[in-house]
């Protein structure tokens, strides 16, 4: 019967022992693969990295080739200023070169989706527009926009920048 007890244990022993070994193997196993998986993921994360930073500079020439010839323009009328002594005629020619070069100016930025925030004459949104300033003029709207500061401008829906505004405050 001891001899019996003897073998069992032993068995018992192995198979506890094979079954370790198995679940050991199994957590090698996983630990591998959860290494694999986290190799990968570093990976994907670096290359998504280097994906995103070629189209930002793939967008930002694609910007510069559609701003360069705007800057060649406002560089030609800059070496054209009229002198001071020139008659008003060559003024009026330089000064609607200059006026020539932004709207081309604004056209490139259309061409881009980005557009003017419209603001003289509308009332004030809080989502477009920024108040630097109020006044009162009575014959207009409370709130409505008497004068831009500065350009606003929006893609879509977006607001990339509010327009700085003066609006007029019926109630001071």
């Amino acid at each position: 019967m001891k001899e019996k007890n003897k073998k069992i244990r032993a068995n018992n022993a192995a198979d506890q022992s094979k079954a370790t070994n198995e679940l050991e193997d199994k957590c090698n196993e996983y630990l591998a693969g959860w290494k694999r998986a986290l190799a990968d993921y570093e990976n994907l994360k670096q290359d998504v990295q280097k994906q995103l930073s070629d189209g930002r500079n793939r967008i930002k020439e694609s910007l510069a080739h559609e701003l360069l010839p705007v800057v060649d323009n406002f560089q030609q009328a800059v070496h054209h200023i009229p002198p001071p002594e020139a008659d008003e005629a060559t003024v009026a020619g330089w000064l609607q070169g200059v006026t020539f070069i932004a709207k081309q100016f604004e056209d490139v930025m259309q061409s881009m989706g980005i557009e003017k925030i419209v603001t003289i004459g509308r009332i004030f949104d809080p989502n477009e527009h920024e108040a630097v300033s109020t006044q009162t003029e009575e014959d207009k709207s409370d709130q409505e926009i008497l004068e831009e500061i500065t350009q606003g401008w929006k893609m879509g829906d977006a607001v990339i920048r509010p327009a700085k505004v003066i609006i007029n405050n019926l109630n001071p």
